[in-house]
């Protein structure tokens, strides 16, 4: 490892600090945020190519990629994911100072780049002490820090930190919400199977009394619509319960769970308009409203195409599930006395963010999902 103090033009860079500073106290997303931030360290630095790695969910020991930013005539490219010593890490970057390598560094992490980098720097992201994330850089000229650059890498490696870490706070917020909402779902699951398990009971009675053989048939298939009517709502409410908030906002969101849950479905996802700040209570709705959607659209819709749609406006954000399946006739469909839940669920959820639901289908036709919200 060389770590250099030559002499070099660093101030042309400086302007990269002010810049970051204001993008990272704005409302956007941390993917544009962190992008923004990248995008001035390679340009101020004459980097080839940067990325920024955050920690593995639950991995102590590995990082992830998360954002690149490169040059245009780059070849390089940066790895997936770096697994490192977690001693080697603690004891290099404690000092949260950029480091420059000229060499291997197999002792820390193998090389991060493809092809190896000959010239590379590790910026480690600390906040409250905690590692809370890395950026690594190549260069195609042998890199050389002069005090002023590496004072500005390591300004702006705080400043990225802080904003990871704000990110996480909204995460937790989130993930908070994602916890009264599965408190609301378990009780939704006790109404739904309270109904559906006295059915079954009243029905299995009646069987047990020896009743006349037409009598029995009906009954015996009572029973079996309301066992499986139980098990359409456990399976059903135990899809939402393991969706999370992911990091990174709203868009990040539906593309995450349009990913997870849209496995199987011809799926086209777009999104539109500024990334924004939404409050955790609405990010849960729009996931909830999402998943529920998805899943009625596998299992009911036999659709050639499904699109989902986010469009976030000044004021409103609208997300659109559309399908051209074998649709339904909403006015037809189940409600909660039926144990059919979907649509009431998504209603309430909209309504409990002061926006609206609106179901739009008829049979061979498709149907189409529209949530609207105030941003």
């Amino acid at each position: 490892m060389a770590v250099t103090t030559e002499e070099r033009p660093g101030l042309a860079a400086l302007g990269a600090l002010g810049r970051v500073a204001r993008a990272l106290v704005g409302t956007g997303s941390l993917s544009q945020l962190a992008e923004g931030a990248l995008d001035e360290m390679r340009g101020g630095l004459d980097l080839e190519l940067v990325a920024l790695y955050l920690p593995r969910f639950g991995e102590a020991a590995t990082l992830q990629r998360y954002i690149t930013s490169a040059g245009e005539r780059t070849g390089t490219r940066a790895r997936d994911a770096l697994a490192f010593d977690d001693e080697a890490w603690q004891l290099a970057t404690m000092s949260g100072a950029p480091l420059v390598f000229r060499e291997e560094a197999s002792w820390l992490v193998a090389n991060p780049f493809v092809p190896p980098a000959a010239s590379w720097l590790v910026v480690p992201l600390v906040s409250e002490r905690s590692l809370v994330g890395v950026v690594i850089a190549a260069a195609r000229p042998p890199l050389s820090l002069d005090p002023t650059a590496a004072t500005l890498l390591t300004l702006l490696g705080d400043l990225l930190a802080s904003g990871i870490a704000t990110a996480r706070m909204r995460q937790q917020l989130q993930g908070a919400e994602i916890e009264r909402e599965r408190a609301r779902l378990a009780a939704e699951i006790h109404d739904g199977l309270a109904q559906d398990l006295a059915l079954a009971t009243r029905e299995l009675a009646l069987l047990e009394s020896s009743p006349p053989p037409e009598l029995a048939r009906a009954s015996a298939e009572r029973l079996r619509e309301a066992v499986a009517s139980a098990r359409r709502v456990v399976r059903a409410r135990l899809e939402d319960l393991s969706v999370h908030i992911p990091l990174g906002g709203v868009e990040a969101a539906v593309k995450e769970v349009s990913a997870r849950r849209g496995q199987g479905l011809p799926l086209v996802v777009s999104c539109e308009g500024p990334a924004v700040d939404l409050a955790p209570e609405t990010t849960a709705v729009v996931v909830r409203v999402l998943t529920e959607a998805l899943a009625n659209a596998a299992r009911h819709a036999a659709a050639e195409h499904v699109e989902v749609r986010l469009r976030v406006g000044e004021r409103r954000l609208t997300l659109e599930i559309e399908d051209d399946g074998v649709g339904f006739r909403p006015a037809e469909a189940g409600g909660p006395g039926d144990g059919h839940f979907g649509l009431t669920l998504m209603r309430e959820r909209a309504r409990s963010a002061g926006g609206l639901l609106t179901v739009t289908s008829a049979p061979d036709v498709g149907a189409r999902v529209k949530l609207e919200v105030p941003v």
